[in-house]
């Protein structure tokens, strides 16, 4: 693709003065449209060194107001960032609705820079591929992100030039920059890993735009060219009426996975009460052996209402050393987390190294209530059965171990425990209408329950259908399970 790009373009000063000017302009404009629209933009800049990127960057924000828009760079990766899943600072740097990020080098320069220096080191976190980076980014598109991916190319020779300049004109600071100075760029090898990264991310939905800087002019007129063109055309994507959704919604092909489960299964009290205080025990020492590795765990309850979820996380809870854990309890999204992918807000909870993260419900709402309520297309949430393996793929590959747990009781132990709930002055807080609405929806709930059972069991993320008429029972078998899964990451 780089031998493609015509290097030797030449932009007059009058010509770039004449035309600058009015794309400043235009730029500016988008931005406040977009704003208006609500539309979340990602500009993401890669290229050589020396190729005029902080430049092109200064130019580009000049025309922007800074209260839309943030700066990062992956340069400032941090050790402490190393320690979790590669996507998760991403993740974190996405911006609201209505607002652009600006990447000087992402994902793609953690990847290539490993992948030139040192590509035989042992180092996991980097070893991302191509295929992950492309379904990171559909996702955020398919999410109603615009991505737009600038290349600034030049040639080997203009780069040891402006190398050179740099070194000239910074002086002793040069040294904190470029360690490895002028000979320690491989132009060659970095043109090598370039072109196969150009070639296997250059998707439909985040196409590469490689921007010729060998003359800096001719570079920053194109680039706000893309730069507009793409935003005019998010903006008409926007305005465009969207087809109605046909199809039909159920899969005959599911199979019914919780017919297979009895929830009622007997528990002694006595032996309840022996095993609760031995599991107890156990499930502290490995929280303690776990933190010392520093291996994090993502423990996730789902279950129809009245399931038993509080009950079982309270009595996993006193396991835990308060100081390790956190419970995350999760309802429909606010205000705020409305305007970011239905995602981000579960990225941003992934636990630090060594400590375990509980979710009292999960993104499986985005196959569960969203799906039944219509609070997610048909579109979406049927891509996001492969968008939450995803996730978790990632997660484990971290080294997190990650458990899922579905409460199921019966139809009729839930009627039981909804009416107790109404009658009992110190449980009425947590019945509501709401609770008996989707109850009168049984049937689509347990149709969508048996589909997420069946699309999202993996072998990284399991999940563990809990019987959990009765609770002791249930709640035992969720103690043994995440003793079992802390004890297999040890080994």
């Amino acid at each position: 693709m780089l031998d493609m790009i015509d290097l030797k373009t030449k932009l007059s000063k009058e010509e770039y003065n004449e035309r600058i000017g009015d794309e400043e302009n235009r730029l500016g404009f988008l931005q406040r449209a977009i704003r208006d629209a609500r539309i979340p933009v990602i500009i993401l800049f890669e290229g050589f060194r020396a190729s005029w990127r902080s430049q092109l960057i200064n130019k580009v924000i000049h025309a922007l107001d800074p209260r839309g828009f943030r700066v990062y760079s992956a340069s400032k990766t941090t050790e402490k960032q190393k320690e979790s899943p590669f996507f998760l600072q991403f993740w974190k740097e996405l911006p609201p609705a209505g607002q652009i990020s600006i990447h000087h080098r992402a994902w793609y320069f953690l990847r290539n820079e490993h992948a030139v220096g040192d590509p035989d080191e042992a180092a996991e976190w980097y070893h991302v591929s191509f295929d992950e980076i492309n379904n990171f980014e559909r996702e955020l598109v398919q999410g109603g992100y615009v991505v737009i991916k600038i290349f600034t190319h030049i040639s080997k020779k203009q780069q040891r030039e402006n190398l050179a300049k740099g070194m000239e004109a910074l002086g002793s600071r040069w040294e904190k920059l470029a360690p490895a100075g002028i000979e320690g760029v491989d132009y060659d090898a970095y043109r090598d890993v370039y072109e196969k990264m150009l070639a296997a991310t250059n998707t439909d939905v985040a196409p590469w735009h490689i921007v010729p800087m060998e003359d800096k002019r001719t570079g920053i007129e194109r680039v706000f060219q893309v730069l507009i063109t793409a935003l005019e055309e998010a903006l008409k994507d926007r305005q465009r009426p969207m087809d109605p959704e046909k199809g039909p919604v159920k899969d005959l092909s599911i199979p019914n996975i919780l017919s297979r489960y009895n929830p009622d299964q007997p528990m002694d009290e006595e032996e309840y009460e022996k095993k609760l205080k031995k599991y107890q025990k156990r499930l502290g020492e490995l929280q303690y052996e776990l933190a010392k590795r520093k291996i994090s765990t993502i423990i996730a309850f789902e279950g129809q209402d009245a399931g038993g979820k509080g009950g079982a996380i309270k009595r996993l809870s006193e396991s835990f050393d308060p100081l390790g854990y956190r419970v995350n309890p999760v309802s429909a999204p606010n205000e705020w987390e409305k305007q970011f992918h239905y995602l981000w807000r579960f990225w941003t909870k992934v636990p630090r190294p060594g400590e375990i993260a509980i979710f009292d419900r999960t993104w499986y709402g985005r196959v569960l209530v969203e799906r039944i309520e219509g609070f997610a297309k048909i579109s979406e949430w049927r891509r996001a059965y492969e968008e939450i393996n995803d996730m978790e793929r990632q997660w484990v590959k971290q080294g997190i171990i990650v458990q899922k747990f579905w409460m199921q009781i019966s139809n009729e132990e839930q009627l039981k425990r909804f009416q107790d709930r109404e009658n009992d002055p110190n449980k009425t807080w947590k019945i509501t209408q709401e609770d008996w609405r989707n109850r009168s929806k049984w049937d689509q709930y347990v149709e969508a329950e048996n589909e997420m059972l069946y699309r999202t069991d993996t072998r990284e993320a399991p999940w563990t259908v809990v019987e959990a008429n009765n609770k002791l029972f249930a709640r035992l078998k969720v103690l043994e399970t995440m003793i079992r899964r802390m004890e297999s990451a040890l080994k």
